[in-house]
């Protein structure tokens, strides 16, 4: 009798192929289940650290974020992952701007901000867009004050270096000796060399107040008289005959007056001691 549908049983061939499909090993990928992408936004307001602290920039922005399960790692709140790295992110730019800079400060927190990243040891990646920053008017006239008062602070600083520098000019190459400070004061005032003679006394004074050392330690003052009574010494053997002398001020004077020495002269801590230890009063 025949069937009143077709016969579809697998041929030898067919039959198999089929059993070879059952014993052959399925591919890893063939099990895993990648999920579908999807994406989470997040507005976010919060103050942001000007470079000056105490004064702060306010922003307004959306957080974009999403998760990659194919990375292997994972973070149990992966929002908050999200916004912390962003806002890490704009710190570390707003941190170097100042208050009045705020309307550069936002063209530059959109352009950077909307690079996304992969926030660190996470399967997370997150940007910003709709970046808005504002400042409180209080705090942007406290911004212009304080760049006032460093411009003030700068002027004055760069007076105080000119000053300084006439200072030098005059006591190092001016009032050296009575024949140079006639020189010198003939060629500001026309050449009156009566005036001049007439002020040769007052000259000289100047010369020997400008030319007086200011009082030094004891300490160089020792240093220097047996290094001028040794002309001959060379120079790698000056830091030895230093050593020497704290040693001896070490067994002589104690330990305080040779740190004191040390310390004055710049000889390191402890190396009066380098060429040997003093024992029963004796160097």
């Amino acid at each position: 009798m025949s069937r009143p549908w077709p016969d579809f049983r697998p041929g030898p061939l067919g039959a198999l192929k089929a059993w070879w499909r059952r014993r052959a090993p399925r591919r890893a990928e063939d099990f895993t289940f990648v999920p579908p992408a999807s994406s989470h936004q997040q507005e976010f307001e919060t103050p942001l650290p000007s470079a000056v602290y105490g004064l702060d920039f306010q922003v307004r922005l959306t957080i974009v974020w999403r998760v990659d399960l194919a990375t292997g790692l994972r973070h149990n709140s992966p929002k908050n992952a999200a916004v912390h790295h962003v806002l890490q992110r704009a710190k570390e730019i707003s941190g170097k701007a100042m208050l009045v800079h705020h309307a550069a400060l936002q063209v530059q927190l959109g352009d950077e901000l909307a690079t996304e990243r992969q926030v660190p040891g996470t399967h997370v990646w997150a940007r910003a867009e709709q970046v808005k920053v504002t400042t409180d008017e209080g705090d942007l006239e406290m911004a212009r004050k304080h760049i006032e008062l460093l411009r003030n602070s700068t002027f004055k600083l760069a007076e105080r270096d000119v000053e300084r520098a006439e200072i030098r000019y005059l006591r190092d190459e001016v009032l050296t000796d009575v024949g140079t400070a006639t020189i010198w004061w003939l060629q500001r005032n026309g050449y009156q060399v009566e005036e001049a003679v007439k002020l040769s006394g007052h000259l000289a004074e100047l010369v020997k107040i400008a030319q007086q050392q200011p009082s030094t330690h004891w300490a160089e003052s020792l240093v220097s008289s047996v290094e001028r009574a040794l002309p001959q010494l060379e120079d790698e053997h000056r830091r030895d005959l230093r050593q020497h002398l704290a040693k001896a001020l070490s067994v002589f004077g104690g330990s305080g007056v040779a740190a004191e020495f040390a310390d004055q002269i710049g000889l390191p801590a402890g190396e009066q001691h380098a060429n040997g230890q003093h024992t029963n009063g004796h160097v």
